[in-house]
C-alpha cells in the first residue's frame, strides 16, 4: 500500500483505493503471518528489532 503524507508520531495513513471493500474497524497486519517484520525493516532501511521495540503501548498486542 502507499503512503499518503507523512508519518505522523505513531500514526500513519494508507490509500486503499485498490481495495474497495474494506471499511473502518478491519484488521490491518504491518508484519506478522504474511508478512515477515524483517522484510518490512529491509524496506524501511533498519532491522525488524527496531521497528518491533517502536511500536507504543497504545497499539493493541495480540500474541499467538
Amino acid at each position: 500500500m502507499p503512503l499518503v503524507g507523512r508519518v505522523s508520531m505513531d500514526m500513519l495513513t494508507v490509500d486503499l483505493s485498490d481495495h474497495p471493500t474494506a471499511q473502518v474497524g478491519d484488521a490491518v497486519e504491518l508484519w506478522g503471518a504474511n508478512l515477515p517484520v524483517d522484510r518490512v525493516a529491509q524496506a524501511s532501511g533498519t532491522i525488524g528489532y527496531e521497528l518491533l521495540t517502536k511500536v507504543t503501548a497504545r497499539v493493541p498486542r495480540r500474541y499467538r
